[in-house]
């Protein structure tokens, strides 16, 4: 490896310690009680062009959402991506709050082998719940409830493709599903002759893999691409421990549904490109049994500009720096309680969340190596109907680093 690319390794590193120490972390609000926040896995170039990555491809572009884009990976690449971000709470009748976390959403590694065949390895964060609750209650003797909620679905990808014509790519994903949920409560009562009361709810489910099938086929100057994923089962088990008791109850199940992805990608003009994408993950209420949220498919919407960077010996700096826009739309699939009610009895309302992002990167001297960075600012949630909105702010660096040794 050249010093080079070490230098973007301790880089890297040292964007890690400066990022991950932050002083208050929390997912969004509305994580509490269902599925956790959606996170998209896709790098800072991807992200700066709305998540719109289906029909992406190329020597040193390829997308975390279809396997068979990185049919044209040509040497060893290592990415890996870094988002910082900060949210603004509102809620009716109370002052604003502000909250800081940072994520790894997505780690990768891939390789060319003899025939021609790509494979990768690849750490992803599909959803992540953070969150701290404090109310005061009078219902029997006075106290003030604590609750800290941690969990979340990540995945492990083993992937795989290959090119079968010029024009036509295939690949496919073995996805490991892990990740838990744990709510930690605790109760300090008014009357001090009371003991504190802490309890715990965790629910855990089996480590089990789906397979994940992708193809794209490139005509003339664009690409399709397209990816169907498989539904998986996962036996579910609750643990709830309280005055030095635990109770395991069983027989229950998480789904991870079955859903499909389709895009395409193309010039418009020179040095102009766009592209598009549709996500879908087919969640419903059979996917999860719980009182505090309902499920309805998960739907992401992607469109992104690119303006490409000049590669002509000559052209000032500004010049080769790409310029890239995107814009999406995306329906939580959980279905929460309506402001005022404690469970999907009294009603539910749908989050949905819309996301603005730019972005820009280079390419290292010896064009082995990216470094890819991205803004995106949005809001969700309807404060009319749940009682609370938020807006947010993230960026995200991506640090790829090339062997070509690997060839």
């Amino acid at each position: 490896m050249t010093r080079l690319r070490s230098t973007l390794l301790a880089l890297l590193i040292a964007i890690l310690a400066w990022l991950l120490p932050t002083p208050c972390r929390a997912t969004s609000v509305y994580s509490a009680g269902g599925l956790g926040e959606p996170q998209l896995e896709e790098g800072a170039r991807l992200r700066a062009l709305g998540g719109s990555g289906v029909a992406e491809f190329g020597v040193d572009r390829f997308s975390q959402v279809n396997p068979a884009s990185m049919a044209g990976v040509k040497h060893l690449i290592i990415q890996g991506t870094i988002v910082p971000a900060f949210r603004r709470i509102g809620a009716s009748g109370l002052d604003s709050e502000n909250e800081y976390k940072t994520e790894i959403p997505s780690l990768r590694a891939l390789v060319l082998l003899p025939a021609r065949i790509a494979v990768g390895a690849s750490y992803g964060v599909l959803t992540d719940a953070q969150f701290a609750i404090d109310r005061a209650e009078s219902a029997g003797a006075a106290s003030n409830l604590h609750i800290e909620g941690v969990g979340g679905i990540q995945t492990i990808r083993l992937s795989a493709a290959r090119a079968i014509t010029p024009g036509l790519r295939v690949g496919a994903d073995y996805e490991i599903i892990a990740g838990n949920f744990r709510e930690e409560w605790e109760r300090d009562f008014a009357d001090t002759s009371l003991a504190t009361s802490r309890d715990t709810l965790e629910s855990r489910y089996e480590r089990q893999g789906r397979w994940r099938l992708g193809a794209q086929a490139s005509v003339g100057q664009w690409t399709l691409g397209g990816v169907y994923e498989l539904k998986r089962r996962l036996p579910l088990t609750a643990i709830e421990r309280a005055a030095g008791t635990t109770t395991e109850i069983g027989g229950n199940n998480l789904v991870i549904p079955s859903g499909f992805v389709l895009g395409a990608s193309g010039p418009v003009a020179p040095r102009w490109e766009v592209s598009a994408q549709y996500r879908r993950a087919n969640w419903k209420r059979g996917s999860l049994a719980t009182d505090l949220a309902d499920f309805r498919a998960l739907e992401r919407f992607s469109v992104g500009v690119e303006r490409l960077g000049k590669s002509e010996d000559g052209a000032k700096w500004r010049d080769r720096l790409p310029v890239r826009a995107g814009l999406s739309y995306l329906k939580w699939p959980d279905l929460l309680p309506v402001a005022g009610a404690s469970s999907i009895a009294g009603g539910t309302a749908r989050v949905k969340e819309w996301t603005l992002s730019i972005g820009t990167g280079f390419a290292t001297e010896d064009k082995a190596g990216r470094v890819d960075l991205s803004l995106e600012a949005g809001k969700r949630g309807d404060r009319s109907e749940l009682g609370v909105s938020e807006r947010f702010i993230r960026a995200a660096v991506t640090l790829q680093i090339g062997d070509d040794s690997w060839k």
